[in-house]
């Protein structure tokens, strides 16, 4: 009986332990097993290759100001399937669409592009949408460009 307020006095501690570390990870203990190894992937996507190099790959650079970044890339994958969002000042979106050799396609939102716009809460084919420009010896990328408040959403896929 005299061991008895201790295990309870150790089983108490141990809950309030394991509650104070929930709280602090509300993802749960494994939380970083859906973190990935590069900086800016996209929980959802994933990547075996930097932002860097993919971005260079396909021949795109992130404007100023660009922030919220989340990608993912698969070289090692068939058609190297890559997939970028950021969020930047609407003013740069010209000499983004410019530097990255898009053209204008409309406000038809491209079929790349068209789920992480959805799944990013906004409405189809009500906003500019871009493709890279034929002539172009780059890697093909699509592009919409959601506008809202001077703040643009842009989502680019492969």
């Amino acid at each position: 009986m005299i061991h008895r307020p201790k295990r309870t006095a150790a089983l108490f501690t141990g809950v309030l332990l394991v509650g104070g570390l929930t709280a602090c990870d509300p993802e749960g203990l494994h939380s970083a097993e859906h973190a990935g190894p590069f900086p800016y992937e996209s929980p959802a996507d994933t990547a075996d290759v930097d932002l860097r190099e993919a971005l260079s790959d396909y021949g795109v650079r992130l404007p100023e100001g660009a922030e919220k970044i989340t990608y993912g890339a698969l070289k090692a994958l068939d058609g190297y399937p890559f997939r970028v969002e950021f969020s930047m000042p609407c003013d740069g979106v010209p000499a983004f669409v410019r530097d990255s050799r898009l053209v204008s396609v409309g406000k038809e939102t491209p079929d790349a592009v068209e789920m992480s716009v959805l799944d990013a809460g906004f409405p189809l084919d009500e906003d500019p949408a871009y493709v890279r420009a034929k002539e172009s010896k780059l890697l093909t990328v699509y592009a919409a460009v959601i506008e809202r408040s001077g703040t643009c959403q842009v989502f680019l896929s492969s």
